[in-house]
Parts: C-alpha cells; structure tokens; sequence
C-alpha cells in the first residue's frame, strides 16, 4: 500500500505487483529463478505477472512525469519524524 501510495504522489503508475509468497524467498536463497522452483498455484500467478511484465516492457511504455520529493517531504509522506 506504502509503494502504491508513494506512486500516486510522485506520479508513477505501477507496472506489475509481486506479492511476498515465501516461495519468492525460497527461489532467493536456492539461486534459482522462480521458473525453475516446483509449482503451485500462487506461484504460476506470479510467473504469469512476470510475462505479462515483460511482454508490457518489451511492447514498450509510455513516459511517466515524475514530481520528485524531497528528502524532508518523503520522511514526512512515510511518517518519519
């Protein structure tokens, strides 16, 4: 939520969203890529993410106008006194 919120400020819009499955980690720690682990079906959700990512890249993107922020302004966003 933080990221999608810090987006919106700034002006990005996201691409993709990978969600935090202990099987991402997993792949991580046994140097493997997530194509290579055994499957599942949260898994095969985020290797569809992953293609579906490329294929947006590779078909390319439209420029995004970033309104960057501050070091003070981003303590402040997050709540960082």
């Amino acid at each position: 939520d933080e990221v999608d919120r810090f987006a919106g400020a700034v002006g990005l819009q996201r691409l993709a969203h990978f969600p935090d499955l202990d099987a991402i980690r997993r792949s991580r720690l046994k140097k493997a890529t997530l194509f290579e682990m055994e499957s599942s079906p949260a898994l095969e959700a985020v290797k569809a993410e992953y293609l579906r990512l490329a294929a947006t890249l590779w078909a390319g993107t439209e420029p995004q106008t970033v309104a960057p922020m501050k070091d003070r302004e981003i303590f402040d966003f997050l709540g960082f006194q």
